[in-house]
């Protein structure tokens, strides 16, 4: 739960919990760098934070995907006026069946 998902950039506890876990308990008691706040205040600042994570790590999410998608991809092909081309009809499809006026598209 606290290995670090090459992809988000954040392990799951992180996400979960708003923190890293600690692994090796503190030798020396820190002393507090922020002043005391109200437990509604570091509530709010808990949620924002998870908040802030959850996005970046569906951002990384999201760029990876275009990624790994992107490398098996090549650039499309010159396409010139007059060119013969295959056009896929499938949401024409489905538009004449809503249409409702009993016509048929052609699928070959």
């Amino acid at each position: 739960m606290n290995t670090v998902n090459a992809s988000t950039g954040f392990s799951p506890f992180q996400l979960h919990m708003g923190r890293s876990p600690r692994l090796i308990p503190p030798l020396l008691p820190s002393a507090p760098s922020v002043p005391p706040c109200s437990d509604s205040e570091a509530a709010r600042a808990l949620i924002s934070r998870l908040q802030v994570d959850v996005m970046d790590a569906h951002d990384s999410l999201l760029t990876s995907q275009a990624f790994q998608a992107n490398k098996k991809r090549c650039d499309d092909p010159p396409i010139r006026v007059g060119d013969m081309v295959m056009l896929a009809t499938k949401r024409r499809r489905r538009a004449y069946m809503q249409n409702g006026d009993g016509r048929v598209v052609k699928t070959h």
